[in-house]
C-alpha cells in the first residue's frame, strides 16, 4: 500500500471511529448484538490493513471472511427494511468503502462484493429520492411566494388596461379629432348659396 492509500485508508478508518461514538443514535437503527458485529468486523479489517500497510503477509481466514459477510448482511438488511437516517448512512457508505478495499486486498469474496454494490445502490438511490423531494419542496414555496406577490411591470399593465377602458389616451398618442357632423339645416343652406353663386355666373 502506498502513502496516498495509505492516507485514505487512514481518513475512511477515522470516520467510520468517529461515528461509532455516538451510541444511542445508533441504536436507533441497530440492535446491540448488530453494533458488536460491526465492530468486530471493523477491528479485523483494521488489524489486517494496517499489516498490508507495512507489506507484512497477511490473509485473511475462513472465519474473518465470514464476518466481514455478516456484517454487510446487516447494512443490506436494514438498507432494505429500514428508513435511511443521517448517521446510519454515513457509518453505512464509509464502513462499505473500507469493506469494499479489504475484500479487493484480502477477503476476494464475490458474495461481499454483491452485497456492496447492493447497499451502495440502494443507499445512493434513497440520497437521490430525498434530494428530490427537497427541491420540490423549495420549488412549491417559491411558487407559493410567487403567487403573492404581483411585479410592478404587472401593475402598470393592469393600470393601462383600466385607462383603455375608461377611453382615456396613452401618454405619447395623439387624438385624431373628429369631423364635425353638420346639421340638416346647415346642408340645406349651402346649398342654396351653390345654386345661387351658378345662376350668377350664367347672367
Amino acid at each position: 500500500m502506498n502513502k496516498e492509500d495509505y492516507k485514505k485508508y487512514q481518513e475512511n478508518l477515522s470516520k467510520i471511529k468517529e461515528i461509532l461514538k455516538y451510541e444511542n443514535d445508533l441504536r436507533k437503527v441497530f440492535a446491540e448484538n448488530q453494533l458488536q458485529t460491526i465492530r468486530k468486523g471493523l477491528e479485523t479489517m483494521e488489524s489486517q490493513m494496517e499489516k498490508l500497510a507495512k507489506d507484512e503477509q497477511v490473509q485473511a481466514s475462513g472465519q474473518d471472511k465470514s464476518t466481514v459477510k455478516g456484517v454487510t448482511d446487516i447494512f443490506l438488511n436494514v438498507a432494505v427494511n429500514q428508513p435511511m437516517i443521517p448517521i446510519s448512512r454515513d457509518l453505512t457508505l464509509n464502513y462499505l468503502l473500507l469493506t469494499f478495499n479489504w475484500n479487493l486486498a484480502l477477503g476476494k469474496r464475490p458474495d461481499i462484493e454483491q452485497n456492496i454494490k447492493a447497499v451502495q445502490g440502494i443507499v445512493r438511490g434513497e440520497m437521490t429520492i430525498v434530494d428530490a423531494i427537497n427541491t420540490l419542496k423549495a420549488l412549491l414555496e417559491r411558487a407559493k411566494s410567487l403567487t403573492q406577490y404581483t411585479p410592478p411591470a404587472f401593475e402598470l399593465s393592469k393600470h393601462y388596461l383600466e385607462s383603455l377602458k375608461k377611453g382615456t389616451v396613452a401618454e405619447g398618442e395623439k387624438e385624431v379629432p373628429k369631423k364635425k357632423e353638420e346639421k340638416p339645416e346647415e346642408k340645406e343652406s349651402k346649398e342654396k348659396k351653390r345654386k345661387r353663386r351658378k345662376r350668377k355666373k350664367k347672367k
